[in-house]
C-alpha cells in the first residue's frame, strides 16, 4: 500500500491534527525501567507503564478541566478512556516505526525552524529568542531535550503523512456537487404538532392498569439509587478572611519583597517591514531580497511614508495592514538581532537593513518608555488582598490539620464542632449522581459514599474551605414499589401517550395537506403558531427548534410552494411549506472551489490514513501484556 501512495509531498495540517496532537500530548521519553513494567510492544519497542500512566493522567486532567471537575467515578470505565489511551500510544509507535522504515529523517535545522513557527514562542509574529524559549519550557516543567525530541517526531509524523497521502484526488464534478449542497439555500414556514400540548387530552386516558404495566415492564429504569444523609461542618475560608487584618508594616515589607514584580521594564514601540527569506537561503536569494529591501529603504530615506510602504511591501501579514506596527514590547520578546537594533534607535529613526532568521527587516522606532516601578499606593490594595488570601488559607489549613488530629482520636462529632466553633448542619438524602448542592465537590461526594455509617471523616478541601462529615443514614439501592415512584411513572406514561397522539395528528394533517386543505387552516385548528425561517443552508438553525437537520433536509427536497412532513423534531412533529429555494452564486465558485477541494482532500486523506494505520497493525507485531495492563486499569 505504501508503494502505491508515494508521490507528491503536501502539507496536511488537518490530518496532522488527528495524529500529531495525540503524540505530542502523550509522548514520554523512555527511562530505564524493568521489563515487568511494559504494557505493550510495537515491533519489539516497549511501551512502559510510566508512559501509559502519564498519558492517562493527562487525558483525565483534560476531561476534568472541560467538565469543571465533575466527572462521575466510573467515567474512565464508561468512556473506555484507558483503552483509548493505550491504543493511542500503540498508534504513535506504529507510525514512527513505519516512518523510519521508509528512510525518513529530520535534521536539527528542521526542528529549529518548526519551533520558531509555534505561536507560543512568538510575540508579534517574531520568535522570542532561545533564552525566552528555554525559560518557557522550564516554567512548564518540560526539559529542553524532551521537547525537541517531541518536535522532531512531530516533523517526522508530518513527513510520513505527506508521503502516504499522495494519490488522493477529488474530481471537479464532486467539488461542484459539494459546492451546490453547501451553498444553496431554502426558506420555509412550519408549525409543530406539539406532544406537550396534547398531554392534557391524553391524561384523561390514563388508567391505573396502564401505569402499573409501564412500571412493571421498565422496573429497572425506576431503580432507586443508594442515597445517604450526612451531618457536616465547614471551616469557611471566607469567614476567616474577614477576620484577617494586615498592618502597614506588613504591606511595606511585601512591597519591598515584590518590587521586581511591580517593576515595568523598559519598552519600545516599533514598526517593521519584513522581506521574508526561506529557512536556508542561498547567497543569490539573499542578494535579490536585499536589493528589494534596499530600494524600499531608499524611498524611506527620501521621505516616503513608512506605514504606507509597510502595508504595500511587508511579508509580515499580521502587521502589514497596520503599517508594520509591532506595538510595545520588552527585551527578550524579539530575536536578539532585531531587539538589539530596536532598542538602540532614537524615536522616529529608521534602521539599516537587519537580518534575522525570519528574513530582512527595516525597523522604525515610534516610542520608548524607560523602566518604571509602580508606586506603593497603586498596588496597596492588591498586596492587601494577596496577603489576606494567603493568610486565611494558611489559617484554614492549620485548623483543618488540628481537626484531622482530633478526628483520628475518635473525638465525638458534636464535640468536635463545639471545640472548633463550627456550625453542625444536616444534609438531605442524596445519591452519588446528584451530589449535595451545599458542598459542590466530587471528592466530598466520593468520600461520603465510601464511608461507613457513624464514622467521622477527615477534613476534605473544597471550594469554600474544608468540610468534615458523618454518615447518619444509608438508604440502599433497591427496586421500588410502585407507590414510591408512581408520580414519575405517570409522567412518563403521559409523555408516551402524548407522543403517540402527536404522531397520529401529524399524519392526519399530512394527508389533509395532500388533499388540498390549507396549511394555515390546519395550524389554526390546533392553535399552533406558524413560524418562518430565514434563507438557510443545510446546516442552518430553525427558529425555536435549533439545529433540526432532518427537517431542513426535508425542506431542501421540496420546491417552492410544496408542503411536506411530518418530520420528528424535539417537541413533536413538524409540517412545513417551502417558500423559497435559492441556487448558489456560481460566480463565487472560482474563489471557494479551491478551499472546498482542500477540505474534501483532507477528509479523504484522513480516511486513507486510518486505513493505513490498520494495515500497519498487521505489518508490525503488536503485543499487549494484559496481566500488566489489568493491574493498572482494574
Amino acid at each position: 500500500m505504501l508503494d502505491t501512495m508515494r508521490r507528491n509531498v503536501r502539507k496536511l495540517s488537518w490530518v496532522l491534527w488527528l495524529v500529531i496532537v495525540a503524540f505530542i500530548a502523550f509522548y514520554i521519553p523512555d527511562l530505564i525501567r524493568g521489563p515487568s513494567n511494559i504494557v505493550a510492544r510495537v515491533d519489539g519497542e516497549p511501551i512502559y507503564i510510566a508512559d501509559f500512566q502519564q498519558a492517562l493522567q493527562q487525558q483525565t486532567a483534560y476531561y476534568q478541566s472541560v467538565s469543571g471537575g465533575n466527572l462521575p467515578d466510573d467515567f474512565l470505565q464508561q468512556m473506555q478512556i484507558r483503552e483509548i489511551v493505550l491504543e493511542s500510544l500503540i498508534r504513535d509507535r506504529l507510525i514512527l516505526a513505519a516512518a523510519r522504515d521508509q528512510g525518513l529523517s529530520v535534521g536539527a535545522r528542521e526542528v529549529q525552524a518548526r519551533i520558531m513557527e509555534y505561536p507560543t514562542f512568538q510575540e508579534d509574529g517574531v520568535f522570542i529568542g532561545p533564552d525566552r524559549y528555554k525559560q518557557i519550557l522550564q516554567v512548564n516543567g518540560i526539559s529542553f531535550e524532551d521537547f525537541e525530541r517531541q518536535v522532531h517526531n512531530e516533523v517526522l509524523f508530518e513527513k510520513f503523512t505527506e508521503l502516504v497521502s499522495n494519490g488522493v484526488t477529488v474530481t471537479n464534478r464532486e467539488i461542484e456537487d459539494a459546492y451546490q449542497r453547501a451553498n444553496e439555500q431554502a426558506q420555509f414556514d412550519f408549525f409543530v404538532v406539539s406532544s406537550a400540548g396534547l398531554e392534557p387530552e391524553v391524561s384523561e386516558l390514563l388508567t391505573d392498569a396502564g401505569v402499573r404495566m409501564l412500571f412493571e415492564e421498565n422496573i429497572f429504569e425506576y431503580q432507586v439509587p443508594e442515597r445517604r444523609r450526612v451531618s457536616f461542618a465547614v471551616i469557611e475560608t471566607e469567614a476567616i478572611r474577614e477576620s484577617v487584618k494586615v498592618d502597614e508594616q506588613e504591606l511595606q515589607t511585601a512591597y519591598a519583597a515584590s518590587i521586581e514584580e511591580f517593576t515595568i521594564p523598559e519598552e519600545v514601540r516599533a514598526r517593521h517591514i519584513l522581506f521574508r527569506l526561506p529557512p536556508e537561503p542561498d547567497e543569490e536569494t539573499i542578494a535579490e531580497t536585499s536589493s528589494v529591501a534596499q530600494e524600499i529603504l531608499s524611498k524611506i530615506r527620501n521621505g516616503a511614508d513608512f506605514s504606507t510602504l509597510a502595508e504595500e511591501n511587508s511579508d509580515d501579514t499580521a502587521t502589514a495592514a497596520s503599517g508594520g506596527d509591532l506595538g510595545w514590547f520588552r527585551r527578550g520578546r524579539m530575536t536578539p538581532e532585531f531587539e538589539e537594533v530596536a532598542f538602540s534607535l532614537e524615536i522616529d529613526e529608521t534602521s539599516d537593513i537587519v537580518q534575522t532568521s525570519f528574513g530582512l527587516h527595516i525597523i522604525r522606532l515610534d516610542g520608548s518608555r524607560p523602566e518604571q516601578v509602580r508606586p506603593f499606593e497603586e498596588v496597596r490594595s492588591q498586596l492587601d488582598q494577596r496577603i489576606t488570601f494567603e493568610r486565611s488559607e494558611e489559617i484554614a489549613d492549620q485548623r483543618a490539620e488540628e481537626l484531622r488530629v482530633e478526628v483520628l482520636r475518635r473525638t465525638n462529632f458534636e464535640d468536635l464542632a463545639a471545640q472548633f466553633g463550627l456550625e453542625l448542619r444536616a444534609s438531605t438524602l442524596f445519591s452519588q449522581l446528584e451530589g449535595f448542592s451545599e458542598v459542590l465537590s466530587p471528592e466530598f461526594t466520593r468520600q461520603v459514599f465510601l464511608a461507613g455509617r457513624d464514622r467521622v471523616s477527615e477534613p476534605i478541601r473544597f471550594g469554600n474551605g474544608h468540610v468534615i462529615f458523618r454518615v447518619d443514614e444509608i438508604v440502599e439501592s433497591h427496586e421500588p414499589e410502585l407507590a414510591e415512584v408512581e408520580d414519575a411513572v405517570r409522567s412518563d406514561l403521559i409523555s408516551e401517550l402524548a407522543e403517540e397522539r402527536a404522531a397520529e395528528v401529524a399524519d392526519e394533517f399530512a394527508a389533509r395537506l395532500e388533499q388540498g386543505e390549507g396549511f394555515d387552516v390546519l395550524a389554526a385548528e390546533i392553535a399552533a403558531p406558524i413560524q418562518s425561517t430565514e434563507l438557510i443552508q443545510r446546516d442552518g438553525v430553525v427558529p425555536d427548534l435549533g439545529r433540526q437537520s432532518a427537517l431542513v433536509l426535508a425542506a431542501f427536497d421540496h420546491a417552492p410552494g410544496e408542503v411536506g412532513g411530518p418530520v420528528k423534531v424535539d417537541r413533536g412533529y413538524a409540517l412545513f411549506r417551502v417558500t423559497a429555494h435559492v441556487q448558489p452564486d456560481w460566480g463565487e465558485y472560482a474563489t471557494q472551489g479551491d478551499v472546498l477541494r482542500n477540505e474534501m482532500l483532507n477528509q479523504r486523506r484522513s480516511g486513507l490514513f486510518e486505513s493505513l494505520v490498520r494495515e500497519l497493525r498487521e505489518q508490525y507485531t503488536v503485543v499487549t501484556y494484559e496481566d500488566v495492563t489489568a493491574s493498572i486499569i482494574s
